[in-house]
């Protein structure tokens, strides 16, 4: 998440399910609206380059568990953006959260995409997480588009929704996504059923987090039990920072017919995990790193993510669409 930010939500309603169809095809990743490179950041997170006012370029991290684009105030000050001190959302952070005022942008760029007047919340910046980016773009940006990953050319492409509306595609799984609105507002974010360690669990899509994130339901779960000491590390969010609880790696992660072996997580007392859910059920949180290493492409309008499968990852049941 870095942080995963969501608006003021004083409950969950009910995720919602989208049944996926098609024929087959091969994906065709030409014609994009924009093409832009990114990098990889602080183990996993994806940075691309973003012009503010036609100044910069300006690093900002991709985050599907961002509701809401922000800014940080180095960047705020850099530019002397106006802010909008009585229009000040709540700001659900991975860590804590917090009042943060809109600031006034006439538009933000990405490739050659012009996103004008945006709704841009700004924060502090005080940790950890700000020294490497300038800003975050989250869903209320990114779901315009069906947006795609190249990792061998490490190239962002941002597509028309309609691009992969009615197609499904061989070589690529294809994984639902659920998503689940915030209060009375459209603000979402999209979760996705994944087996861990032979145990079915449910998790957050989330670009922003630099590593995989834990529950104690969710460890406790998977067998792991808690350490005599903790490991002498901060976890850090966009607004505040806590002390990692505990490392522990699980042997094999599968959703839809992919799989990753042996990967770490960190087990944390999270605010977030209190505002995405009631009661302690045991949840996940899957960041960029488990993602970045094959391409990818997240078709908002159909709910799901394609992810180009691997040699060791076909079967079958990649060959009915």
């Amino acid at each position: 998440m870095i942080p995963s930010m969501i608006r003021v939500a004083k409950r969950l309603l009910p995720a919602a399910i989208l049944v996926l169809c098609g024929c087959v095809s091969t994906l065709d990743l030409d014609s994009p609206h924009s093409i832009t490179p990114y990098h990889i950041v602080d183990g996993g997170r994806i940075v691309v380059e973003v012009r503010v006012e036609d100044q910069g370029p300006f690093n900002f991290a991709m985050d599907t568990g961002a509701s809401i684009s922000i800014v940080f105030d180095k960047l705020s000050n850099l530019l002397e953006l106006e802010s909008d001190p009585g229009n000040s959302p709540v700001i659900h952070g991975l860590v804590a959260s917090g009042k943060y005022p809109l600031v006034r942008i006439n538009q933000l760029q990405v490739g050659q995409e012009i996103w004008a007047n945006p709704r841009i919340a700004s924060l502090p910046g005080e940790t950890a997480v700000s020294t490497r980016i300038d800003g975050i773009l989250g869903i209320d940006f990114l779901r315009h588009y069906a947006v795609g990953f190249s990792t061998d050319d490490r190239v962002l492409h941002l597509y028309p929704p309609s691009f992969v509306r009615d197609k499904a595609y061989r070589g690529w799984a294809d994984v639902p996504l659920q998503r689940v609105t915030i209060g009375d507002t459209a603000a979402a974010l999209y979760f996705f059923d994944v087996k861990i360690g032979g145990k079915d669990l449910r998790a957050l899509f989330d670009l922003g987090a630099g590593e995989n994130l834990a529950n104690w339901p969710a460890a406790r779960l998977l067998g792991f039990k808690p350490p005599s000491r903790r490991p002498d590390e901060q976890l850090s969010g966009a607004i505040e920072s806590v002390p990692i609880a505990a490392r522990f790696t699980v042997k094999e992660v599968k959703t839809a017919s992919i799989q990753w072996q042996n990967e770490a997580f960190v087990v944390a007392d999270l605010e977030i995990f209190q505002t995405l859910q009631q009661g302690d059920s045991p949840l996940v949180i899957l960041g960029a790193g488990l993602f970045n290493k094959r391409d990818f492409l997240i078709d908002f309008e159909r709910g799901r993510v394609l992810v180009r499968i691997a040699g060791d990852d076909l079967d079958e049941s990649n060959d009915r669409r």
